[in-house]
Order: structure tokens, then sequence, then C-alpha cells
């Protein structure tokens, strides 16, 4: 074999070795993305142990969200809080509510306008509600965040919420 071919041969393989560690390293990234995205989008499960509120936290954060406002209040079975905040328009918001508790079994969002009418709401039943929308036009809403349900109804579970936006 020539000097040359032996050379390009090396070169060929080292690239073909650093192409084939990008494509594992962009499968396995494409992997734990997939199910970052699986876990924060169940809809009618069981609540999951692992979803906690500096997980969701982070979770948003990577997804480029910034994170507005957060609360968190204790709250019997049946019970809610309300906050008003100014959304603007064009803004994509991503608001979640969450139990660490593992008595509650559903959490509830509600978005309400000034009027009282219902903008958005979610539809789960487990204990992590989210709610995205981006307002046509700056404007003036409450977030309703209530204890549908628990297996501990007289004991006031914390309920968190965030705001995330960008």
């Amino acid at each position: 074999m020539s000097d040359i071919f032996k050379t390009r041969l090396y070169i060929d393989v080292k690239a073909l070795n650093i192409n084939t560690l990008t494509l594992i390293i962009m499968k396995k990234t494409l992997f734990i993305i997939g199910l970052f995205i699986s876990l924060a989008t169940i809809t009618n499960a069981k609540p999951l142990p692992g979803v906690t509120y500096n997980s969701v936290r982070l979770l948003l954060q990577s997804y480029g969200y910034g994170i507005g406002q957060e609360w968190s209040c204790p709250l019997e079975q049946g019970e809610y809080f309300t906050k008003t905040f100014t959304f603007d328009a064009g803004v994509q918001y991503d608001i979640v509510a969450l139990s660490e508790d593992m008595d509650v079994t559903d959490v509830d969002i509600e978005i309400l306008t000034p009027d009282g009418y219902e903008y958005d709401k979610d539809t789960s039943t487990d204990r992590f509600a989210e709610v995205n929308f981006t307002p046509s036009y700056t404007r003036t809403l409450t977030i309703k965040v209530k204890n549908y349900s628990s297996n501990t109804p007289n004991y006031g579970s914390k309920v968190y919420f965030m705001i995330g936006y960008k």
C-alpha cells in the first residue's frame, strides 16, 4: 500500500469514528429529550413519584422558558387560590401546577378573564397540571389553582405553581 493510501485510510477511519460517536451521542440525547417530553405531557396517568417542583422548573428552563412567578400554598381537597397577572401579547406562556404530596390525586389550573370567563384550563386528572397559551393581545388574566382531589381531603397539601415564558 502506498503511504498516501494509508494516510487517507487512517483519516477516513478516524472521521468515521468521530461521526459514529457523534451519532451515538445524538441518539442518546434525543432519547433523553423524548423521555422528558413524555414525562411532561403525560395525561390521565397515575402520579409519578419523580415529578418534583425542582425537576419541572429545570425542565421548563431547559426548553428555554424563563420563570416569571412561583407560588405555593397548602390546600385541602376542594380549596383553591388565585393570582392575577398581566400577560403580554405574543409571549408563549406555560403555566404549571403540581403537588409533590403523593396523597394529592388531581391538581387543576383554570385561566380566567377579568369577567370570570374561562380562557383556558387543563383537562388532566393527576397531580400535575399544565396550560400553554400565547395571548394575541396584552391582557390581565387570573390563574386559579385547585387541589381537586386528595386521599387526605382535610389535610392542607402543598401545591405549587409557576409561570414559564418565552
